[in-house]
């Protein structure tokens, strides 16, 4: 959300919490506040204590007014849920006068969200709606700008992400609790598709998979919109732990050998020998790297193959034709897209920040950052969406309501 000329986004993981602070420049967001965490009250993602990450939420924003001298009152926020519910739903009214107006917008969202009531659980809410696209009579050719149009039937086509009641107030709460408003919640791996996919990945079909540290989400894109969207309570602290008990090391030991030395494909050349200590024991004790890269790439293997099961169970796995993205702190593993693709056999790349929509310092632009700039990206397309007319075009290109903010 925009307050004054800035933009601000949490992203609340499961090791650590991230708020960024952004104004917009030419055209182009650039970040120059940023503070961080290390998270209370969440658990695989999840928020389970909305005090105590409020608690944590209301110190970094402490650190940034000091550090940036700039205050901000609203943000965009992500939410990473077990049971995420997706609905791929069409709507269609009749247009009277001709040319599309206004109340045809309004009442095929109506349509929409009444519809959406009667799929989802009664314990769900609405988090996220994106417009897929819109149709004109019975061309099914997609538009993106019907208002004006002449058109006697007009139809539209959105995603909508819903997850339940105590989830959303839990992530609402450690916002409203830490004396920040709500702009927009986002699901993670939509947010961390905006700074990331291009519109012809996003065309030709393509996966974006958020490795967070306790959590990795999922959206498929297909057709230019996002098309389905899921949750997996497997991250990186999994294969810290993995660690931990192939070598009976403490998690803190297990960290600092993933973070060291981690790799997940063995390179030519002679093994070597790693210095490390076990549980309760004071000794020095010697592991082989290969043995330690083993443990690794079997803990991603397991991940990639949940993934790989997600997709066929939907469906979705020949439709990549673009392939699939990698971000979060859990694709900084060396080499995890190379044994990706050797399993999947599919087009597989970290994701890479696309700069000619942010500019920031070079640390802030690695894949571990993509959800908390996509936010970003979010919260400016809310703000402008709050700013202009009905039925213009939002900043980020695609026309969508978030959390009751409509961009139409």
């Amino acid at each position: 959300m925009v307050d004054g000329n800035f933009i601000a986004s949490v992203d609340i993981g499961s090791s650590k919490i991230v708020v960024l602070l952004a104004e917009l420049k030419n055209n182009r967001v650039e970040v120059f506040g940023y503070a961080q965490a290390s998270s209370d009250g969440v658990r695989c993602g999840v928020v389970e204590n909305a005090k105590k990450v409020a608690k944590v939420i209301e110190k970094i924003k402490e650190e940034i007014v000091e550090n940036y001298g700039t205050d901000f009152q609203h943000v965009s926020v992500n939410i990473s849920e077990p049971n995420l519910k997706v609905l791929n739903q069409s709507a269609y009214t009749h247009v009277p006068s001709g040319r599309v107006r206004d109340s045809e917008l309004d009442t095929v969202f109506k349509i929409i969200e009444s519809m959406a009531k009667t799929k989802m659980p009664d314990n769900h809410q609405t988090v996220n709606n994106i417009i897929h696209h819109y149709t004109l009579d019975a061309n099914p050719e997609p538009v993106n700008q019907p208002l004006g149009k002449k058109a006697d039937n007009l139809g539209v086509s959105i995603h909508t992400v819903s997850a339940s009641n105590h989830h959303v107030e839990a992530v609402e709460n450690s916002i409203y609790w830490s004396d920040l408003g709500l702009s927009s919640i986002v699901p993670n791996s939509m947010a961390s598709s905006e700074p990331c996919l291009t519109q012809d990945e996003k065309d030709k079909g393509v996966c974006l998979v958020d490795i967070g540290s306790g959590v990795t989400d999922l959206s498929v894109f297909k057709q230019g919109g996002v098309f389905y969207s899921s949750s997996i309570q497997f991250g990186v602290e999994q294969v810290t732990q993995d660690i931990s008990e192939a070598f009976n090391t403490s998690f803190q030991e297990a960290e600092r050998l993933k973070i060291e030395y981690g790799q997940t494909q063995v390179k030519l050349g002679a093994d070597t020998l790693i210095k490390f200590q076990q549980i309760d024991d004071s000794n020095y004790y010697y592991l082989s790297h290969e043995s330690l890269i083993e443990v690794i790439r079997q803990s991603y293997l397991e991940l990639f193959k949940m993934i790989r099961t997600k997709l066929n169970n939907q469906n979705l796995y020949r439709s990549l034709k673009s392939g699939l993205v990698l971000v979060g702190g859990g694709a900084k593993m060396t080499d995890c897209d190379k044994l990706m693709h050797s399993l999947y056999k599919k087009k597989v790349k970290v994701g890479r920040i696309n700069t000619e929509l942010i500019s920031a310092k070079y640390e802030w632009l690695g894949p571990e950052y993509a959800c908390a700039l996509g936010l970003l990206l979010f919260g400016l397309d809310d703000s402008k969406s709050e700013q202009q007319s009905s039925g213009k075009n939002s900043f980020l290109g695609k026309m969508g309501f978030i959390k009751g903010f409509k961009f139409l």
